[in-house]
Parts: C-alpha cells; structure tokens; sequence
C-alpha cells in the first residue's frame, strides 16, 4: 500500500527515532510510522498530557516507548545509540505561543539546546542516513500581509517560541554543514504551522479550544477571528516529513529547509474555520473576540510550499474542508465510542485512498 508518495517498501522494517512522540504530532506519526511497518523508538518527557491522543490511543504500545528530557545529553546519547536510528525525526518541543511569553527562558532551552543535544547525540552514534527536524512556519520575520513566506527569507521573530525555532534553524544549519553532512548524514528542516485533526487536546490550538468548550457547553471565546493561518491536515505535514526524509535517503532531495503548507485559498481567517466547524461539529456558539490581545502575533501568516512541490513532489491532498472534515469526524467517532487507534488507523487507510473512509 502508498500513503501518498510513502511506500510500505521503503519503510518496512526501517529503524526511525522520533523524540516528541507523546505529543499531538508525534502520536500520529507512531501510528502511521506502525502502519509503514517501521520499527519506532520514541522519546519524550516523562509527562503526558491529559488528556492525550498517545494515552488515549494506547500509542505507547506499538513503539519503543522511553521517557527522558531531550536535553539531557547523556540520556538522550544512550537511547539513541541503543535505538541506532537510520531515520531520526525531532518533533519534541515547547510548542505553544502563549507559553512562550509565560516562560521564555524555558521554551528557549528547550527548542534551542533539546536541538542541539539531538543533532550531537546523532553526530556521535553515526548510524543515521537521514535527519529531518520539525520548526514551524513562525520561524520567519514577518513581511506583513499577502506574502507568503519562502525558504530563503529572512529568519526573525516577535515571541519566544518563533525565535526559539529560528534559532534552532541556525543549530541544525550548523550542525549539518559542520559534522552532519561530512559524516554522510542528510539533514533538513521541516517548516509546517497550525496542523489541525483529531485528538489534538493542546492548550491556547483553535480545534482543542472549540471541541472543550461545545462539549462542556459552554461558547468558545475565540481572540483573534480576523487572523488568517496556513491550516493544513496532521497528515498532510506528517506525509511531506517522511517523503522528505525517504528523499534524503535516497539521495533525491537536497538538504536544507522546507515549507509545508496548503494550497493558497486554504489559508483563510480564524472566524472562517469557527464557522465550518459550527457546521461539522455542531454543539455550540462563539462569541467573537477583537483581537485586541494580539500584540505578539501576526494578522497574516502564509508560507510558500512550492520548493517540496518542486523538489519532492510533495503536496497536500487534502484542502481545509476535508482537513476540517476529517478533523471533526474523528471527535464524533470517539464520542460515540470508537477506539481511538482503530479510528486514528481508518482515516490513514482513507487518506491513502485520497479521501474520507
């Protein structure tokens, strides 16, 4: 079977070291990694959220499961020689903007120094083909509105967690063109934002806010309705890291960063997204913010995914409709008694297919 350009033939049997693996993001590529026929080691901190798609799902069962802070170099060092990972994906890191201005001394340790003790735990074990770490489309200095940010624009930021995420940029720039890539390791950074679908329970993340507050009945109070995101499909932007990291493999993509993101008329306004979840999902209202607090984030935000068309042929086959669509089916099967993994493995057999199950 092909999960669109992945290949049960590449994967199969194929060692890949994931850190973050209990996130959101994580959590779904354990099962899609399972359904390649990959064998997974993931690695994360010690808590897990609650609730979480990776407790809910039982995802620790189907992967190597260790617990450990990414940056203890040591720690992190040990698993990885013990894993001896051909493909490594970083997902593991503070991922949250609000959090960011709460702690910034945290989230820049993490994103920036967990980074760092990644690539230096590959560098040491050697078994590595390919190396993909995951940043966000936040990595760039805003241009303002209409633009749509390309690979080679300037990095910057107004907020810890973009800046974290830039400067990790120039980490893993440095540690490929220093020690990676002498050593024959592949190494690229995957640039992706505002990921919407099912199971996502993250704090201050549109879909989460919308699904706690209609299940408790109560509105949900959204703060910024005019701002306008690249949203795009969970697996989407997971498809597009692993064909980027077979790439690399392979020796059919060059290194460096990627964008990820929809096509132009799916990034649309937050409002917009409220209103079709109001129709997909219809358990309550919203009540409108005036964006007023929105001092450290930007009204417009797009990225230009034409360079993985380009080089990897890689595009999103789902739109924000069906993403949204997906998205919110998932919460209803779940409701209405589905086991979580079952749905999660259905809808990556219908993603496969190109379409919904």
């Amino acid at each position: 079977m092909r999960i669109g350009l992945l290949s049960e033939e590449f994967w199969a049997g194929k060692r890949v070291f994931v850190t973050g693996h209990t996130g959101f993001k994580g959590s779904w590529l354990v099962v899609l990694l399972d359904r390649l026929g990959a064998e997974t080691t993931g690695y994360s901190l010690p808590t897990v959220g609650d609730p979480s798609l990776f407790s809910a799902a039982g995802v620790g069962d189907i992967c190597r499961d260790l617990r450990g802070d990414v940056r203890d170099l040591r720690a992190l060092q040990r698993a990885v020689e013990d894993a001896r990972p051909e493909i490594v994906v970083h997902l593991a890191a503070q991922a949250i903007v609000g959090r960011g201005l709460a702690d910034p001394f945290g989230t820049m340790s993490h994103n920036v120094l967990g980074t760092a003790a990644l690539l230096e735990a590959v560098r040491r074990c050697g078994s590595a083909t390919a190396v993909v770490v995951a940043t966000t489309d936040k990595v760039y200095r805003n241009r303002g509105r209409g633009n749509g940010h390309g690979e080679s624009d300037p990095l910057g930021g107004n907020e810890p967690y973009g800046v974290s995420k830039a400067c990790a940029e120039l980490v893993t720039e440095c540690y490929r063109e220093a020690f990676l890539n002498p050593a024959g390791i592949r190494v690229a950074s995957a640039r992706a934002g505002n990921v919407v679908g099912g199971g996502d329970w993250g704090e201050h993340r549109l879909v989460p806010d919308i699904v706690r507050a209609w299940e408790a009945g109560k509105p949900v109070l959204v703060r910024n309705p005019r701002h306008v995101r690249p949203w795009q499909y969970v697996l989407d932007v997971l498809a597009g890291y692993l064909t980027l990291a077979e790439r690399l493999c392979r020796g059919e993509a060059q290194d460096g960063p990627y964008n990820f993101g929809p096509r132009a008329g799916d990034a649309i306004d937050v409002a917009s997204v409220v209103a079709r979840a109001r129709t997909l999902y219809p358990r309550g209202e919203a009540v409108l913010g005036s964006g007023d607090n929105a001092a450290h984030e930007s009204d417009w935000l797009t990225i230009d995914p034409s360079k993985a068309r380009r080089e990897l042929g890689f595009v999103n086959r789902f739109g924000i409709d069906e993403a949204l669509r997906e998205t919110f089916r998932w919460y209803r099967l779940v409701d209405e008694g589905q086991e979580p993994l079952a749905v999660c493995r259905d809808m990556i057999t219908a993603y496969g297919s190109g379409g919904a199950a």
